[in-house]
């Protein structure tokens, strides 16, 4: 049976005064996918947004697009990141784009950006399909394309939802979103290292190409061995455990500062440590900042349950 919370709060402190409070509801599920515990309403539905990467790369790997192409983790890596256009991300996706025989003019995420784009090494992997299948290449971003209709079709797999039954949209980089209950977010991270084995160890050995240096996802993964973080745009962040479990908590306000110190609390306790891993700590409980760069108050998470 799954052990019901109140939802989990992030107080924003400004000197002696809480300024403001985010609340995250969230969902934790066993190596099955069963749900273990949830944390205010954890149906709540909402989109994806980039938390679905790993699962809309997972077909290039299961179709021989990626094995065609001669790729390795490094690409199985950045078709499944939100990176931060670091060098070694714009110089991998170049490349990449090189081995297709397209170019940076050839993405629809970003026309300024274009490799420098955090969307860009998921968007080389659907232009990798559209040239291995020989699918259109200008219209890949679009609804009805059989790039899209692979991606939700994976991420209805791993959540045992069927496609015409999760509401769509368009993402922030053009390409088609799904929504789903939080629950069925957890659900799915907890499969993701079953149902996509050489994505989810492609990301666990190359965390700095997930984001960056410094960064949310990147720090849980160096800080937490064997858990895979993948987050999404309006305060989402979802977790693949090392123990096959699996975890999803959402910002109902949609605040991308909060959601990180639920999950960091989170694996703190699901995953039984005595307290937060040294490298996590600054992102666990944040400095606040005014313009001059002075701490002036923090970021702190309450997590329900004793």
């Amino acid at each position: 049976m799954s052990r019901q919370y109140a939802p989990i709060f992030v107080d924003v402190w400004r000197g002696p005064a809480v300024e403001s409070r985010h609340q995250l509801v969230a969902s934790v599920a066993d190596e099955r996918g069963a749900e273990v515990a949830r944390y205010g309403d954890a149906d709540f539905s909402t989109y994806w947004r980039s938390s679905a990467k790993p699962f809309q790369a997972r077909p290039w790997v299961d179709d021989g697009t990626i094995d065609h192409f001669g790729w390795g983790d490094p690409e199985m890596a950045i078709i499944s990141a939100s990176h931060v256009g670091a060098s070694i991300h714009v110089d991998l996706v170049r490349r990449m784009l090189a081995d297709i025989g397209l170019s940076e003019d050839d993405l629809r995420c970003d026309h300024k950006l274009k490799a420098g784009y955090n969307c860009s090494g998921n968007h080389t992997g659907m232009l990798a399909a559209c040239v291995y299948h020989g699918w259109d290449v200008p219209t890949y971003q679009r609804a009805g394309h059989p790039a899209q209709v692979a991606g939700i079709e994976s991420v209805a797999e791993a959540t045992g939802i069927a496609a015409s039954d999760m509401p769509c949209g368009v993402d922030g980089c053009g390409i088609v979103v799904y929504a789903t209950p939080i629950t069925a977010m957890a659900r799915a991270y907890a499969r993701l290292p079953r149902l996509a084995p050489r994505i989810a160890a492609a990301m666990l050995a190359h965390p700095l190409l997930i984001e960056g240096e410094g960064e949310e996802d990147t720090v849980i993964m160096q800080a937490f061995p064997g858990v895979l973080s993948k987050g999404g745009a309006e305060g989402l962040c979802c977790a693949s455990l090392p123990d096959g479990g699996g975890i999803a908590v959402k910002a109902l306000d949609g605040a991308m500062r909060a959601p990180g110190l639920g999950l960091i609390a989170l694996l703190v306790r699901h995953l039984g440590l005595s307290g937060v891993p040294e490298a996590a700590r600054r992102r666990a409980r944040p400095p606040v900042l005014n313009s001059p760069g002075d701490v002036v108050g923090e970021l702190v998470v309450t997590l329900p349950g004793g």
